[in-house]
């Protein structure tokens, strides 16, 4: 039988970090107060002096996610460029290491206030150099679609754990498991050594904020219009008429 706590040794973050844990080992839907208060040798109830229902818990679940692990202290803020690759490395790291920590991210508990100060803090960069509010956001999101849509793809296409090496060694055997056939992949896959999926993120991420301040310099580029037309009003195109 776990020993109970200490009184005094338990708190939101002990609580959380538990809660973390358990996602972590055995996937969100293992995620209980009673198992949560095995872990930290409490009862159930004492677990409500700290979070008043399961969508609090979650919510200071992914707060603590954004705040410790993603580190929204530890990231730079110099420039819109900086504090988008960091916050991208922070998400995809997160989910490359903790896979299980996925559902929680995107429970519908509410914006966690870390995650809410980064895109304030990034748009804040992004208007001081010249951005629109409209390319601004979309940058923001961009940036923030790359690193989870990565992350879920190394988990798709590699599977956990080692999977990168081992799809490599796969893809190795092609000249002999299907010989003529995939002739380019399989030259490239032979030129490769310990190849990782995070150098390709970090490839990636780096292109795609080049790219962002590429479009934007962009000379003669207008937006499309996107104002409300009323029924049957003129597109504002002008015919011909003979």
């Amino acid at each position: 039988m776990r020993k109970r706590s200490a009184r005094g040794t338990i708190n939101r973050e002990s609580v959380v970090d538990a809660a973390l844990a358990i996602a972590d080992r055995a996937g969100f839907e293992a995620v209980t107060m009673r198992a949560i208060a095995a872990k930290v040798g409490a009862t159930p109830m004492a677990l409500y002096a700290y979070f008043a229902d399961k969508n609090a818990l979650y919510a200071g679940m992914r707060e603590r996610i954004f705040f410790v692990h993603v580190g929204a202290a530890s990231i730079p803020r110099e420039t819109w460029q900086s504090m988008l690759e960091g916050i991208a490395r922070g998400l995809y790291g997160i989910m490359h290491e903790h896979p299980n920590w996925a559902p929680v991210m995107a429970h519908h508990s509410g914006p966690a206030s870390s995650g809410l100060g980064f895109i304030d803090e990034s748009l804040r960069l992004l208007l001081k150099d010249g951005f629109g509010v409209e390319d601004a956001l979309r940058a923001y999101w961009c940036a923030m679609s790359f690193a989870v849509g990565s992350a879920l793809c190394e988990q798709i296409v590699m599977g956990a754990g080692d999977g990168s090496v081992k799809f490599l060694a796969r893809l190795k055997e092609l000249p002999a498991r299907a010989p003529g056939r995939y002739a380019n992949l399989a030259s490239a896959v032979g030129q490769l050594d310990g190849w990782q999926w995070d150098g390709a993120f970090a490839f990636g991420i780096r292109s795609l904020l080049t790219g962002i301040e590429a479009q934007r310099a962009q000379p003669g580029e207008s937006q499309p219009d996107r104002r409300p037309r009323a029924p049957g009003a003129s597109s504002g195109r002008r015919t011909s008429r003979r």
